[in-house]
This record gives C-alpha cells, sequence and structure tokens, in this order.
C-alpha cells in the first residue's frame, strides 16, 4: 500500500513542477476568476493551491457566499500575482499556500516574505486575511518538508501574534504524530473527505 502511496506522489510532484503560476492552467483558473470578480454574494474566500481547490466549500457549508480560489500546483508567487482579481464584497480570506514553493525547492524565509506581502495586500483591500497552517506532508515524503513547514508555520504564527491576525493550527488534528495522517490523506498531500471535515471543523464553517 505504501508504495502505491509513494508513486501517487511522485505524480503529484511531477505535476506540480509543471504547473507553474504561468502555465495555462493557471491562466485559464485566473480567466475564469477575472470573469466572476462582479459576484456581490462573495464574502468568504478560500485562497491557496490545490489542497485548497480540491474543496467543495459552497457544498459542503450550504453556503453560496463561500468562494474557492484554489489553484493546483499554485505558489506564494502566483497568488500574489492575482490579488488584483478579487470580489469587491469579500470580508474574509483564510489562506494556505506554500508546500508548492517548498517542493520547488524554494527557501522558507522567501516563502514566509510573499506571505506578508499577501497579507498586506489583502488588508489594504478590507479583506480580513486568516491564516491557516501549511499541512505537513505524509511520511511517504522526505521529513526534510516537515522540517522547513514546522519553521514556515513558526514564522507565520509569530506573525500573526505579533499583527493581530487569527492564525488556524490545522496540523493539530490532521498531523498528531507530526506528519500528514492517512486517515485524512492517500497520497500524503491532499486530504480526503474525512480530512476537510475536520478542517471545516476547525474552521467553524461546517454545516
Amino acid at each position: 500500500m505504501k508504495q502505491i502511496f509513494t508513486l501517487l506522489t511522485v505524480i503529484y510532484l511531477f505535476t506540480t513542477n509543471i504547473l507553474a503560476y504561468e502555465n495555462t492552467y493557471y491562466l485559464h483558473k485566473v480567466s475564469q476568476f477575472e470573469l466572476l470578480t462582479s459576484s456581490k454574494d462573495a464574502k468568504i474566500m478560500m485562497l491557496g493551491d490545490s489542497i485548497t481547490e480540491r474543496g467543495l466549500w459552497s457544498e459542503l457549508t450550504s453556503s453560496s457566499n463561500i468562494i474557492n480560489r484554489g489553484i493546483s500546483g499554485d505558489t506564494t508567487l502566483g497568488v500574489l500575482n492575482r490579488l488584483d482579481m478579487l470580489n469587491p464584497n469579500l470580508e474574509k480570506a483564510y489562506v494556505m499556500i506554500g508546500v508548492n514553493d517548498l517542493f520547488k525547492g524554494r527557501s522558507v524565509n522567501y516563502i514566509f516574505k510573499n506571505y506578508i506581502k499577501i497579507i498586506a495586500i489583502l488588508k489594504k483591500k478590507n479583506i480580513e486575511p486568516i491564516i491557516e497552517s501549511c499541512l505537513f506532508v505524509g511520511s511517504n515524503l522526505p521529513n526534510s518538508y516537515n522540517i522547513k513547514i514546522k519553521k514556515l508555520n513558526l514564522l507565520l504564527l509569530k506573525y500573526a501574534k505579533k499583527n493581530k491576525i487569527s492564525f488556524i493550527d490545522l496540523n493539530t488534528k490532521l498531523s498528531p504524530e507530526g506528519y500528514l495522517s492517512y486517515k485524512y490523506s492517500l497520497d500524503g498531500v491532499h486530504l480526503n473527505a474525512n480530512g476537510y471535515a475536520l478542517w471545516l471543523k476547525e474552521l467553524k464553517l461546517g454545516k
């Protein structure tokens, strides 16, 4: 079974390296987001990469005011390059981004600096940023990733406390052993239904 997990992860990492922010998938998604900026119902935005994108947020919460702005393979730079395409009535943004930066070999400090820029732009647009911890990866991936993720989350937590920004630690429940539990993920990166249900519970956005 673990060999299957490893194979799936290798396929994912290969795909992620292709899905940089300048590729056609990213551009097609962004073009849709731009088309939808006129929607006045949107109050809450889920912002991130494929982990966010795969969540059926409106259906899971039975709410029409939650919009999904995740893009598979996206990075902190990719998010920065699309923050001018936000709905005008947004009030809150739940942000989780960074793991693809690590997969591409970028440093924790690089990711953190981009995070600060993302938060600053959201605040300037009068959108309350809510930082979600970067999720740990499964034990089928090198532990070096989780060491870096832990460092990133500590930086984000410290920054959040200093600037009175909400920080939600999802790893306490999803990764109780220090790596993403296979109760919540099949490939060690993405979440299954149980993972999203727990995520929603932590955000208090569920039904």
